[in-house]
């Protein structure tokens, strides 16, 4: 397994799902972390033996906060997986206004901020290698989504935050990356309540065949925080089965015969 020994860590989202996953596999690899979630994950972090702040990303001052409680807890902050997030579904000409401002707070700014505090303690490092942002976006980043608008438009911001983040830090040798998962069995896609036939699917529309599981993100997360991956930034790393690749066999388009 890649190390962290020796690494503080923070987590958003790290409640359920891809954080979840992420902050475990975190402590795996030794890092010591520090969850920030909006739902209780305080029993999480007793199991991994790290801590929980509770933290609303749609506001600054919590998020600093975060990166406050981590560095005076631990001395310094090395990782931050910028994950929380939210989905709305629905047709951009009926979504509802307060719920795309409240997505674009979560999904967006969250993000915006845990770069902007996250960067200004990592900046206080020592060291050619002073930290690593990690930050969520999706396949939706990349590509246009049928009733998924608001959602895809804060994570193709999300890359641009990505990919300025990294110019601007790059210097300081504090690497910026990005995630692109397809669909993942997390609680949130879940919650979406769709039939077992549609879930098979969307599984079919990944080239592999099925969903993806949150830890087959979080080892994406932990190489993109690890020394292994020291000349990589500014990228949008896929982890979608294929999904983004293009339309599958399965789906009726082409394949062999």
């Amino acid at each position: 397994m890649r190390s962290l020994a020796g690494k503080i860590a923070i987590v958003t989202g790290g409640a359920s799902g891809i954080g979840e996953a992420t902050a475990r596999l975190f402590v795996e690899a030794g890092a010591k972390v520090v969850i920030g979630d909006m739902q209780d994950a305080g029993a999480i972090a007793k199991q991994i033996g790290g801590d929980f702040l509770r933290t609303d990303v749609r506001q600054a001052s919590e998020v600093k906060a975060l990166v406050d409680f981590a560095v005076s807890r631990h001395g310094r902050l090395d990782v931050l997986f910028n994950n929380a997030g939210i989905e709305i579904h629905s047709p951009l000409v009926a979504t509802d206004e307060e719920a795309h401002r409240n997505l674009i707070d979560v999904n967006l700014n969250g993000v915006f901020y845990g770069i902007k505090y996250g960067g200004q303690a990592m900046l206080k490092n020592e060291g050619p290698s002073r930290g690593s942002i990690i930050n969520t976006a999706s396949v939706a980043g990349l590509i246009g989504t049928p009733a998924l608008g608001s959602y895809s438009a804060a994570k193709h911001a999300v890359l641009g935050l990505t990919r300025t983040a990294c110019l601007e830090l790059g210097m300081f040798g504090i690497r910026v990356n990005a995630l692109c998962p397809g669909v993942i069995d997390t609680p949130m896609a879940s919650a979406l309540g769709m039939p077992p036939e549609i879930m098979e699917s969307i599984g079919k529309a990944h080239a592999l065949g099925r969903i993806g599981k949150p830890i087959e993100v979080a080892r994406a997360v932990l190489f993109l925080a690890s020394d292994d991956a020291s000349f990589v930034s500014g990228a949008a790393l896929t982890v979608d089965g294929g999904f983004s690749a293009g339309p599958t066999p399965a789906a009726g388009i082409g394949g062999l015969s």
